[in-house]
């Protein structure tokens, strides 16, 4: 058994006896949405963890209390989106009602910071991944305002406009568990700039992959054009009759995207060079567009 299935395993036997010690969540610990996922913010953490040479006890712990926190935006964003599928499953809110589905996001919330300050670790470390989770959930709700508010008309506006709300939303999110491994290690102010940098644009990269899928109507475990049908700021449809020259938005938003992935990477390689092949092997997959087709210039899969 490779490394990271180990790990994956040993992170869902840690998350279920978290589940299972408290008195509300072993009711829902058979439920396979908290368990469908592809555990993307896992496998970042152990990858982040072995550049920095961390143990791997201490690394599960990271991604315990991460995850939580992940599952509870989640839980929160199908409430908000009205979504009643994601990862296959039936969503919290559609399963167990919105009053329940709020409740339980919230009580994950409070799990993550639990588990973070149950750590044996410094208190300085675990002050500053509660300062980390904190920080992570505020730009995460500044993030779903931004999105519910979203107003822009010109393709400059909407270009800034989309990039702000994706950090909040997903950017912050999605550089947590580096950041707090990073912490962990104790690295300086400059090394968390730059993780929050390349998992920052890397998530920004995953959010244009996002939309294309919803756009496409071939989003994998949710309702197809659940951005449309719920009004919700996605790129392609942003970008209709906006383009300030004669190129597609589909041709725009792939180079947009391109360009993206490629200043994460070169951050990467200056900053964290071990992580290299993990970005290559697992997040460059996961967040690659469908391709163009050459002759019509637009998207397979779309009529």
């Amino acid at each position: 058994m490779d490394c990271s299935s180990n790990f994956l395993g040993r992170l869902q036997w840690r998350l279920r006896n978290f589940f299972c010690e408290d008195p509300i969540l072993r009711d829902y610990v058979e439920d396979p949405y908290f368990w469908a996922g592809q555990k993307v913010r896992a496998k970042i953490c152990l990858s982040a963890g072995k550049s920095f040479g961390l143990d791997e006890d201490l690394l599960l712990d990271i991604a315990a209390f991460t995850d939580l926190l992940h599952n509870a935006s989640l839980i929160h964003d199908d409430l908000i989106d009205d979504d009643v599928e994601r990862r296959g499953c039936e969503t919290p809110w559609k399963k167990y009602g919105k009053n329940k589905a709020l409740l339980l996001g919230d009580l994950l919330i409070a799990k993550s910071l639990a588990v973070s300050s149950s750590i044996i670790t410094s208190p300085s470390i675990k002050a500053a991944w509660a300062l980390e989770i904190s920080n992570c959930v505020t730009c995460a709700v500044r993030g779903a305002f931004h999105e519910l508010d979203f107003e822009s008309k010109t393709f400059d506006d909407i270009i800034t406009n989309y990039t702000d709300m994706s950090r909040d939303k997903t950017g912050v999110m999605f550089a947590l568990p580096a950041r707090c491994v990073a912490i962990a290690s104790r690295e300086n102010q400059d090394c968390l700039d730059a993780i929050t940098d390349i998992f920052t644009n890397l998530a920004i990269a995953y959010q244009i992959r996002d939309d294309q899928a919803d756009y496409l109507g071939i989003k994998n475990g949710r309702k197809n054009l659940s951005d449309l049908k719920n009004n919700r700021p996605n790129l392609y449809y942003l970008l209709e009759n906006t383009m300030p020259d004669e190129r597609s938005k589909e041709e725009f938003i792939e180079n947009f995207q391109k360009d993206l992935i490629s200043k994460a990477l070169d951050l990467g390689k200056l900053h964290v060079p071990e992580m290299n092949d993990f970005f290559s092997n697992v997040i460059i997959p996961f967040i690659t567009l469908n391709p163009l087709v050459p002759s019509s210039n637009k998207l397979l899969g779309y009529s």
